[in-house]
Formats: C-alpha cells, structure tokens, sequence
C-alpha cells in the first residue's frame, strides 16, 4: 500500500514541478527583459501595489513596480508625488469635469425632449444618463500617459495581438531595435464606434510590438474599420534554443516608450536566444 501511496503522489507531483519549470523559465525570461531596459528606466522601485515609490521621494518622474514570481509583465508608473505629474493630472480632471458637464448637459436636453414627446404621444421615452463612460477621452488618454505596460510572451507557435484603432499599425520606419526581426507600432490616436443611436470616441493609446527570434514578418489585418490582428509565426530556424522566439508589447506612454526602445541594452534579450 505504501508504495501505491508514493506512486500516486509521484504522478500528481509531476504536473506541479513542470509548472514550476515553466513558472522558473518565465521568471528568467522576464528578469532578462527588466535587466536589459534598465539603462531606459533608471526609476526607484513602486509598492508592491505600485502605488507609491518606496523611497518616498518625489524627485523622480516615473516608478517601476517590483516583479511578482510568474507576472509576465513590468509596469512603469508616474510617480503620483512628483511635482509635474500633479499638475499634469489637474489639467486632464479639468477636462474630464468638462466631459462630464458636457454629458450631463445632453442628458437634460434629452430628458427635457423625452417629456415634450410623451406629452404629445402619451407614450413614455428612454433617457441616458451620465456614466463613468462620459469621462471620455480625456480620462483614458491620462491613464495611458500616466503609465507603459510591456508584456513578455515567448516560444509560441504563433502570436496574434487585437488592436483596436483609427490608424493601421505598421512596421516602424523611425526606430530600430538591434536583433529584432521587426517592429510594430500605432501612434496614440481616438478611434470612433458606432453605438446606437450615435457615435462614442475611444483612445487607443501608443503602442509598439517588437518581434526577437525564430519568427517570420509579422502581417496586418484589417478586420473592421477600426479593429485590426496583427500576427508572427514561428519558423524553424530557432529549433532547439532554449528561448526561441520573444514578443514585447509596450502600451501606454509615447515618449517613454521611445525611451526604451532607443537606450535599453537589447544585447541582454539576445543572449536568451542564442
């Protein structure tokens, strides 16, 4: 019976130590990416809520927030305590407060037309009201300038990213990253979809995709007018290696993410492919 018992528990543990493995290996692949992004971010770590900057300090723009075993991805965040970033965020509340009154304006007219209607009819009218949604675009383009996400994926078959936008991303013509097989990106833009019985603006914030390894061109496609895929295949020429083919997916921050795409030391992240 004994050895029944470790036999059962030799087969559950399997599955559990390859996800540690896996778990381990994307770690690696991460803490590689951080180290070599370094030289573009040399910011004071967050919070482990990414909050704060955990010096207290105020001097700097931007904070990185720390990694968590088996996050995929690094999030750098302006520092709410920094001077500039204050203000910054009280230009852009005074514009979502505009939206909002603008929104709010609409909805009285709209009650105000929906109680001549039912007057007139003696059939009652459906008003809209102010949501969160009337901040607009002015309260998703600071969340966007107030932040740069880049996810890590690596050693897929295939890789497909949704993006949804006025402007078709395109292979970069302005930035060169050494080693890359290619880059993606879509400047920051406000894209507009229909929702009856009008129209609502988006932000679609910066965006940079940047293809390393074993993966052939990456292809556009269009998939409606303001929805587009972009995707990479694996080839066969990364076969064997440990790291065959990485993507990064920056968002957020224009500037910044130009920052790292022209100073981080991208030999790092070419030493995982080799």
């Amino acid at each position: 019976m004994g050895a029944l018992v470790l036999g059962c528990l030799g087969a559950v543990a399997t599955p559990a130590a390859a996800r540690a493995q896996g778990s381990v290996d994307a770690d690696r692949v991460v803490t590689a990416v951080r180290a070599a992004m370094a030289p573009a971010l040399p910011y004071p770590e967050s919070d482990e809520f990414g909050s704060l900057p955990k010096d207290g300090k105020s001097t700097t723009t931007w904070m990185v927030k720390p990694h968590a075993p088996g996050d995929r991805s690094i999030e750098v965040i302006a520092n709410p305590l920094n001077l500039a970033n204050q203000q910054r965020a009280t230009k852009a509340m005074a514009q979502i407060q505009a939206s909002l009154e603008s929104a709010q304006r609409r909805s009285e007219a709209q009650y105000e037309r929906a109680i001549a209607e039912a007057k007139r009819t003696g059939r009652s009218q459906d008003v809209d009201g102010v949501t969160l949604s009337d901040e607009g675009v002015a309260g998703a383009r600071i969340d966007a300038e107030a932040h740069v996400t880049i996810d890590v994926d690596f050693n897929k078959p295939s890789y497909l990213f949704s993006i949804a936008s006025s402007i078709e991303p395109s292979a970069s013509r302005s930035m060169s990253v050494p080693g890359a097989v290619a880059i993606v990106t879509v400047p920051s833009n406000v894209y507009r979809q229909k929702t009856e019985p009008a129209y609502d603006d988006h932000f679609c914030p910066a965006e940079s995709l940047v293809f390393f390894g074993g993966l052939g061109a990456p292809d556009v496609d269009r998939r409606s007018e303001t929805s587009f895929q972009v995707t990479a295949a694996a080839t066969s020429s990364a076969a064997g290696a440990p790291v065959r083919s990485l993507v990064l997916r920056l968002r957020g921050n224009d500037t910044l993410i130009a920052q790292i795409l022209r100073t981080s030391d991208w030999n790092a992240v070419l030493e995982l492919l080799k």
